[in-house]
């Protein structure tokens, strides 16, 4: 396995200072930034830095694209009755997003055990992302037949135990909206 980088053996403040100032800067100036560690007592080329600016980059774009996703996935289906599980979708997004940001570490290090391990527990982490989406798609079927059994016993009925099409229909809209139906 390859060496640590001198980076990521800085104390944790210097590395957030640097990680901080890599972004105030817009990933440029490394030259400057390698006269600022060295006045600080941190002999680290402006190569290194760029490498380590590199990876923060990546980290920090992965972050926003995952974000704006999000964002959009929120805006264009909207659950407001909260069928939608916010917690499986979270643990997936983190687990994938974690398996993803170690691959990307070890671009420079390449272990092949490590690599494996990596590689593993992504897959595992898609094999639970795919599992909770056809739970999810299990139960809106669920939901549909359900309404669509009620929908249809409201229209035999004669209305003197069924639900009215008004009430049915708020149900409809409440439960199906969040599926955009």
């Amino acid at each position: 396995m390859a060496p640590r980088s001198k980076i990521a053996q800085m104390p944790a403040e210097v590395r957030d200072w640097l990680n901080q100032a890599l972004v105030d800067q817009g990933f440029s100036g490394y030259k400057e930034l390698e006269a600022l560690l060295k006045e600080r007592g941190f002999d680290i080329s402006h190569a290194a830095i760029h490498r380590h600016g590199q990876k923060l980059e990546r980290k920090l774009s992965a972050i926003k694209a995952s974000t704006e996703a999000a964002r959009l996935i929120a805006e264009s289906a909207p659950d407001a009755s909260d069928h939608r599980s916010a917690a499986v979708i979270s643990l997936v997004q983190t687990e994938l997003f974690d398996a993803l940001l170690n691959l990307q570490e070890l671009e420079e290090e390449v272990d092949p055990v490590q690599r494996v391990k990596l590689m593993a527990g992504a897959a595992r982490a898609i094999a639970e992302a795919s599992r909770a989406s056809m739970n999810q798609k299990r139960w809106e079927n669920e939901v549909k037949n359900k309404l669509a059994a009620l929908e249809a016993q409201a229209q035999k009925s004669t209305g003197k135990s069924a639900l009215d099409q008004a009430t049915l229909d708020r149900v409809k809209e409440v439960l199906l909206g969040a599926y955009g139906q």
